[in-house]
């Protein structure tokens, strides 16, 4: 599953390569499965632009369509793509058809999410595969109809209109200044759009220097971001303090943001009374634990272990 910013920078990337021939899968899906496309300018964490197996490209556990890897070759769709200019490499539509063969189990899975990007006007990247290891970037679509062969029809979409990162986002575009809404409610959800945007750049600091959880080394990119003094107590310049942060997996950032874990000055763990042995052995933490402090961040542990942990 991606998270929702790295799915906008992977739409902006497709925006930005527009036009682009990428060679091999390394900057379309990255090494492997561990070792994706690295993070870079437009995505705030490493990413897949492509999986490169099939046209259509589902992450699991999502309900739409990232992007759509079309082609021009008899022996899979045909004819596929009407050209603007071929040239220029501009479209004006594509037709987006899904696996024929009633064998594929992945068929209506793909075509589910087809619709769901129809229904809720969510644009894809755009692929052309000229050849074997060779893709060009034609930029995004938005699939505009669904016809009555099952074939869905995809026009030239650009990021110059908005595009909202979150449906909360899209709500407090459309009522910040309409008076019939009340106002402290407008302030409170902007208030969350401004977090969550903080949020991400926060994340994309801490990865910068740590590519493990600080306390059990499960990989990056399946860690949190936590502030040690959180982000309702800190002032702007703490919510952006890369030492106020510390990198955990879930199980661990679940204890740290409840209290029930916390750091001592020179890095030993310290444990609530709350969780029982058998508690302590299933989240993996015991009083052998310890991580590196710097002196940065003694003063937002020290808010941490005063105002947050529960002994």
């Amino acid at each position: 599953m991606i998270i929702e910013d790295v799915h906008q920078g992977v739409l902006r990337k497709f925006d930005a390569l527009k036009g682009q021939t990428l060679v091999g899968k390394i900057p379309i899906k990255g090494v492997s499965k561990e070792q994706r496309v690295p993070a870079d300018e437009f995505v705030s964490e490493s990413h897949i632009l492509h999986d490169l197996i099939r046209g259509f490209y589902k992450p699991a556990g999502m309900p739409y369509l990232i992007s759509y890897q079309a082609t021009e070759s008899v022996e899979n769709y045909g004819q596929q793509i009407t050209w603007k200019s071929k040239v220029n490499n501009q479209f004006e539509t594509i037709e987006m058809r899904p696996p024929n063969s009633p064998k594929d189990n992945r068929k209506k899975s793909d075509i589910a999410a087809a619709r769901y990007n129809l229904k809720n006007q969510i644009p894809i990247g755009i692929l052309l595969k000229v050849k074997k290891g060779v893709n060009t970037i034609l930029g995004l679509g938005i699939i505009i109809k669904e016809n009555e062969k099952g074939i869905f029809i995809v026009k030239p979409y650009t990021l110059t209109t908005v595009v909202f990162k979150t449906e909360l986002e899209k709500f407090a575009h459309q009522i910040i200044n309409n008076d019939d809404f009340d106002q402290e409610l407008v302030t409170e959800i902007l208030q969350e759009v401004k977090q969550r945007k903080g949020q991400a750049r926060f994340r994309k600091l801490l990865l910068a220097n740590f590519d493990v959880c600080r306390l059990c080394g499960v990989k990056a990119e399946h860690t949190r971001a936590s502030h040690i003094k959180p982000w309702s107590s800190s002032t702007d310049n703490e919510r952006l303090d890369e030492h106020n942060g510390i990198l955990l997996c879930p199980n661990h950032d679940y204890l740290f943001d409840k209290g029930l874990i916390t750091f001592e000055e020179n890095g030993e763990i310290s444990i609530s009374s709350l969780l029982s042995s058998t508690q302590r052995m299933n989240f993996n933490v015991n009083s052998t634990l310890r991580i590196r402090i710097s002196d940065e961040m003694k003063k937002y542990m020290e808010y941490h272990s005063k105002f947050i942990f529960v002994k």
